[in-house]
């Protein structure tokens, strides 16, 4: 008689960098960022998108102003999203990262579920479009953004039941 347990493991192509460093944001300023998460599991399960570990200057509200959208796809790979080709179309709205902390903060309340198999290799590109939305501020709404900062990480986590 023999038991072993099945493994579940996540990784992906950034190798450790952040998918967005942003200095400098201007108004209406835009940029995108893929990265391909790869399951490593023997075992199916259910992979979820939630952010966590949010800094913010409190004073400023730039989290209420920069915002993004997520979408899940194929091709394309950290940094490189020529290829990427998008799950669904439409793509989803932007999400301010204020609302998205407060939306997805963990598994439970995470987005874009991703069933696994459980056959190692499984991969999902997902590709991140951020904008400096600051339509209808007034010129001293958007100077009172200056030198605000937001931070945030993004988590992919397999669960298995």
């Amino acid at each position: 008689n023999n038991w072993s347990s099945g493994s579940v493991t996540l990784t992906d192509d950034d190798n450790g960098v952040a998918g967005f460093t942003v200095a400098n944001l201007k108004p209406m300023q835009t940029g995108v960022r893929c990265v391909v998460v790869t399951s490593s599991s023997t075992m199916p399960g259910v992979v979820k998108t939630y952010v966590s570990g949010l800094v913010v200057d409190q004073s400023k509200g730039l989290e209420q102003y920069v915002k993004l959208q997520i979408e899940e796809g194929t091709g394309g790979s950290f940094n490189d999203c020529t290829s990427f080709v998008p799950k669904t179309t439409p793509a989803p709205a932007p999400v301010s990262l204020k609302n998205l902390i407060l939306g997805m903060h963990d598994y439970a309340s995470g987005g874009n579920p991703w069933s696994t198999a459980g056959t190692p290799g499984e991969q999902k590109t997902y590709r991140g479009t951020y904008v400096f939305d600051t339509t209808g501020l007034t010129q001293v709404q958007v100077d009172a953004l200056q030198g605000g900062s937001v931070t945030l990480d993004f988590v992919w986590e397999l669960q298995n039941s």
